[in-house]
């Protein structure tokens, strides 16, 4: 049965659920995973300097090795997933367990360009919050690193996310680096906040999100397709309450309820 949709009144931080609550069925509307990348290799130049090179040896395990720039020679194994968010064009996740880092890529095997999120700790872990940092990359041979660059097309729009039955979210993008969210049902129902967001544009109605919270140390790295109209992410968190790290992914169905022209509206004369 759906959740109820009446809405709730302001919660205060301290009444917040731990995000391994959070995380229960995240997963039910994920997108099936893909194994095309099995058995291809790929050797990417990023924007600092780095070589690296991504073997995926099976449907699940790949091997990174950096090639040049900063820990040259270092490599080592990783268990992966993969989805292939629009033909050809793949976001993989994987975690570190010798640096406690996760990996994000978003991988166009056509064009050969990628982006990839780096998210970690900081702190001790009473305190402890999360980061991420981002480099753009082409596959060899490419040509200069073409990074995706910020969008404003996602400004004014107001969508849903339905990531199960029980648990929705509806997004506010305020403005290039501004976005709002709300809980309207399950366990987070009546949260909301505003954050910080990194906005980009992959290909038509394909965008690539993310934020840290700033109540709860997490990084949420999402592919929105509003073509097909259904989201592709991963959260990296560090929960306070049991002190410990909380990684998945999860995937959802959106819906777009508005989307105002507010330039237009503006222009407009004022009605008295």
């Amino acid at each position: 049965m759906a959740a109820s949709v009446e809405f709730s009144d302001f919660v205060p931080v301290e009444d917040w659920p731990n995000l391994e609550e959070l995380a229960v069925g995240y997963h039910e509307h994920l997108m099936p995973e893909s194994h095309k990348l099995a058995g291809k290799q790929f050797e990417h130049t990023y924007d600092n300097g780095w070589r690296i090179s991504h073997e995926f040896v099976s449907e699940n395990k790949l091997v990174w090795k950096v090639l040049e720039g900063e820990g040259a020679g270092l490599s080592d194994s990783a268990e992966y997933k993969s989805f292939e968010v629009r033909p050809d064009i793949f976001f993989v996740d994987f975690y570190k367990p010798a640096y406690k880092e996760q990996v994000t890529m978003v991988l166009d095997i056509i064009t050969g360009q990628a982006v990839v999120g780096v998210s970690g700790f900081s702190g001790e872990t009473e305190t402890r919050r999360t980061w991420t940092k981002f480099v753009n990359a082409v596959k060899d041979g490419r040509g200069p690193v073409q990074p995706y660059l910020p969008t404003e097309e996602l400004i004014g729009k107001h969508i849903l996310y339905q990531y199960n039955p029980r648990d929705a979210y509806e997004h506010f993008y305020l403005n290039k680096g501004t976005m709002a969210w709300h809980a309207i049902t399950g366990t987070e129902k009546g949260l909301a906040d505003a954050e910080q967001c990194k906005m980009l544009k992959l290909r038509d109605s394909l965008y690539l999100l993310f934020w840290t919270e700033t109540v709860m140390p997490v990084e949420s790295i999402i592919v929105v397709d509003l073509e097909e109209m259904r989201s592709t992410g991963r959260f990296f968190c560090w929960d306070p309450k049991p002190q410990r790290a909380v990684r998945m992914q999860f995937g959802s169905y959106a819906t777009i309820l508005a989307e105002p022209n507010v330039a237009e509206i503006l222009a407009k004369p004022i009605r008295r």
